[in-house]
This record gives C-alpha cells, structure tokens and sequence, in this order.
C-alpha cells in the first residue's frame, strides 16, 4: 500500500470541526498489477476522538504501507541545517514552542534558523527547489513567511515527520514506510498534464482533465472520481501516492537526490 498526503500549514485546517480541509489522504493499493485508489479522505475522517494532526501521525506510525508521499518541505537549505543533520532538525522544530497549535508557527520556524545561520535572502532556496523554479514552477521557500509563505508547511511537516517516526528518504534509502517529500505541480509537469490553475470553482475544467490524465494510470472508482473533481487538493493527494508508488519501483525522475542528503529532494516520478 501507497499513501499521499495533500498537505497545510494552517493550523485551522487540522482542527477537527474543519469541513472544508485542504488535508487529504489517499490510499493506492495494487490490484492485479495495476494501482487503483482505495480510498481517499480529509484527514478529519480518520479514526479517533483526539486532534486530527495526532490522529494522523499514530496513524503513519502505526499503518503498514510501502512509501507515503506528503506534499510538503522535509528540510531547510543547507546552511540552516544543524549539525546533527536531518534527524537533529525534526528533534529541533517538534520542540519549538506551540502556542496552542498542533505544530509551531512559520516565524518561530524562520527564528530558529537563524540560530544555524544568518537568513542573508528574502527567500532561501534549496538546490531541488531551484531546479524546479527553473523549470517554470512557484516553488515555496522553506524560510519565506510571508504571503504563500512556505515556513509554515515546513513547521508542520518537520513535526508530523519527528511523530510519526519513519524513514525519511534521502537521508534513508530503503525501509518499510518510507516518508518521501513529493510536489504534486511538478509530477503533472512531467505527465504533461496541466500543472496550474485547477483549484476551486474557477478551476473546474482544468481539473477534469487533471482527472482524465490521472484516471489513465490509475483505477479511480466512480466515489473517488467525484472526490477528485470537486477538490484540488484531493487530486494532489493521489498524485502524491502514485509517487510513492513509483518510489518503490524505483521509476523516478532523479536529478540528484543521492548528491543532496544534508538537504533533501523532492521525489518525482517518470
């Protein structure tokens, strides 16, 4: 089994009163050698009565599966990374002080950093960052906390990472339940599907051929089709999962990730 996770650094989309979350977890399994989507959630839906973000990480704790893709940054540019590496960071940020929140806000995140070293850019990048914004993509800066900040999807990823206790590729390169760092923009780029422009209303017929694309290397029984019409971020969600499962087959679009362990890689697909 595969998972993807379509991710926020909004606390107020973990709460468990949320209707509306951007928070989605698909699950791919194989059936008869072919992948087909069993199921596709918010993160509200998963079982327990305790805080969506704790119920999500006991469940990648406890859950057997493969590779889980989350959409979301697993590590800091490389002059902000401590010396002990990435298992240093998760300790550092899961400790960074709350407020309340299931994870610590982008600013306390952006602070920290600047204990390693001096922020010296608006919007540090690191090298698999860079290689994709000169492809074309808006790629989010770990550090940058203003608008579309990516410090707080940063905060919350290093803390659900440090909970949930798994391996964490590239820093470990095999291992059941592997946690990989996936970009949901950057795998339609490469199936040459549309890439941009597909979230709410105004983007429903990009999404339906966003859908369409996907449906041709994916089972999406007729429940998950109509999830993935109405919600961007539930289409992210199972992209982030057939990259986990491309992960595991070892059909990946790698441009460096053994050459880049302080800092990590965003993981992609064929």
């Amino acid at each position: 089994m595969w998972l993807g996770l379509d991710f926020s650094g909004d606390a107020g989309k973990w709460t468990a009163r949320c209707s509306r979350s951007n928070v989605w977890l698909a699950t791919v399994e194989d059936k008869r050698g072919k992948p087909y989507v069993r199921s596709l959630r918010r993160v509200q839906q998963l079982d327990g009565d305790y805080p969506p973000f704790e119920r999500l990480a006991d469940y990648l704790f406890k859950a057997d599966f493969a590779a889980a893709g989350i959409d979301a940054p697993f590590a800091l540019p490389k002059e902000h990374m401590p010396k002990g590496g990435h298992a240093a960071l998760l300790k550092a940020v899961a400790a960074l002080p709350r407020e309340g929140r299931p994870f610590a806000k982008g600013a306390a995140l952006v602070d920290w950093a600047k204990t390693i070293a001096p922020v010296t850019s608006a919007k540090p990048m690191r090298e698999t960052e860079r290689k994709w914004r000169a492809r074309g993509l808006n790629v989010r800066s770990t550090l940058w906390n203003g608008a579309r900040g990516g410090a707080p999807f940063t905060a919350a990823c290093l803390t659900l990472l440090h909970a949930a206790g798994r391996p964490c590729y590239p820093w470990a390169t095999s291992g059941d339940g592997m946690m990989l760092e996936t970009f949901p923009m950057a795998q339609l780029k490469v199936w040459n599907l549309p890439f941009v422009g597909y979230d709410g209303d105004k983007g429903a017929a990009t999404r339906r051929t966003i859908v369409a694309g996907v449906a041709k290397r994916v089972e999406l029984p007729d429940e998950i089709t109509k999830l993935c019409l109405s919600s961007a971020d539930a289409v992210d969600a199972v992209v982030c999962a057939l990259i986990a499962r491309a992960w595991s087959m070892g059909k990946l679009l790698d441009y460096g990730a053994p050459t880049h362990p302080i800092e990590g890689w965003i993981v992609v697909g064929v």
